[in-house]
């Protein structure tokens, strides 16, 4: 590549690598301000701009492979055909959160929060063909050939409140475990790099890399059958607390949620909700562990009294009503059942401070 195409491509870079912080700053208090999002399933969530020297490595790889046919990556489409500008990871503990944070993605999607530019590439993931706590089969070849990680390429859909800049924007979502993370950092840095300045390692080093790879996949697996064990242990404990000597199960996530549940949420708030906030109210009521159905568990802390007492505070503190912005509609849903909750176990006088204070937030969110 020239020099003045360079400079081209870097002027252009700098230019927009403001809107790719922003963005970075925007998707990252997205998830982790989101209240129904999956927080114990979520260890950590980090970016990273592309750094201008491997930008420009990197396109230069990718014109050497570009056809006859195909316009080569300049200073004006560098944007998209470069979808890793921006990468956001999430990072888990276990494997069995891998899943949890799919799902909470996928619902994203569908409410075109985000919009998936490319669906998920899984690229080598520790995730083995056996359940923990089983015995490996003699045979299971635990070989392993390099990175891991569960790409997406993402953008903004057109229920978010950013800014138009933004949502024209690229981004590349990483999901991975932590041990996934640990040894991708290691792997990176002490033989990936080395062997890009062109200074190969010797065939034993390698393999000492790919041998650490697989002694992570069978830590992986027998964290998340430790991590089960620790759950069965929990619900056995909480049991026999209340005089039930029941064997503990540790339920699969429901597939589906209570068909009455859902038809007194609408019939109270007028509206139907999301399966992302129907699932965050479900968890909640599941907290009491009362012998009610979770509908009539619902009705009597949802009560037409709390309902009133959040609105005229949502009217206080925000100069708007509530539930009238469509793209807020759940939020707002969120928050006054959380008032509700609070009330209900905490007591009015915390619950209405907690509510001013969560709403004084969201006020001073929208202004950034």
């Amino acid at each position: 590549m020239r020099k003045r195409q360079k400079e081209a491509i870097l002027i252009s870079f700098f230019r927009e690598k403001e809107q790719y912080e922003k963005l970075a700053d925007y998707l990252v208090h997205l998830i982790r301000d989101d209240p129904s999002a999956p927080k114990e399933s979520l260890h950590a969530i980090i970016y990273r701009i592309k750094d201008e020297a491997r930008l420009i490595e990197k396109i230069e790889e990718e014109n050497k492979q570009v056809g006859i046919e195909a316009a080569p990556i300049t200073h004006k489409n560098f944007q998209e055909r470069v979808g890793d500008l921006l990468g956001v990871r999430i990072i888990c503990l276990r494997l069995s959160d891998i899943k949890k944070v799919e799902a909470y993605l996928e619902l994203l999607v569908e409410e075109k929060i985000l919009r998936f530019i490319r669906r998920p590439d899984q690229k080598r993931s520790f995730v083995l063909p056996i359940d923990p706590g089983e015995g490996a089969p003699e045979g299971l070849d635990l070989g392993y050939s390099g990175y891991s990680s569960i790409h997406y390429q993402v953008k903004l859909g057109e229920n978010t409140d950013a800014v138009d800049e933004l949502k024209a924007l690229q981004v590349e979502f990483q999901l991975r475990t932590i041990l996934e993370e640990a040894w991708g950092e290691i792997d990176h840095k002490y033989r990936y790099e080395h062997s890009r300045s062109g200074n190969m390692l010797p065939e034993y080093i390698h393999t000492g890399f790919y041998n650490l790879s697989a002694y992570l996949q069978a830590a992986a697996l027998q964290a998340e059958h430790l991590c089960r064990q620790v759950e069965a242990y929990r619900l056995l404990r909480a049991r026999k607390t209340k005089g039930k000597w029941v064997a503990p199960v540790v339920a699969e996530p429901k597939a589906t949620l209570p068909l009455a549940l859902q038809e007194a949420l609408k019939e109270t708030l007028g509206f139907e909700l999301t399966i992302r906030t129907l699932t965050y109210i479900m968890k909640r009521l599941e907290e009491f562990e009362y012998a009610e159905q979770p509908h009539v568990l619902f009705q009597k802390i949802f009560t037409e009294n709390r309902l009133q007492e959040f609105r005229s505070i949502f009217r206080e503190v925000l100069n708007r009503e509530a539930f009238e912005d469509n793209r807020k509609r759940n939020v707002d849903v969120i928050n006054a059942f959380n008032f509700a909750f609070f009330d209900q176990t905490q007591g009015r006088r915390v619950a209405k401070e907690g509510l001013r204070s969560v709403l004084r937030w969201r006020k001073e969110r929208s202004r950034w």
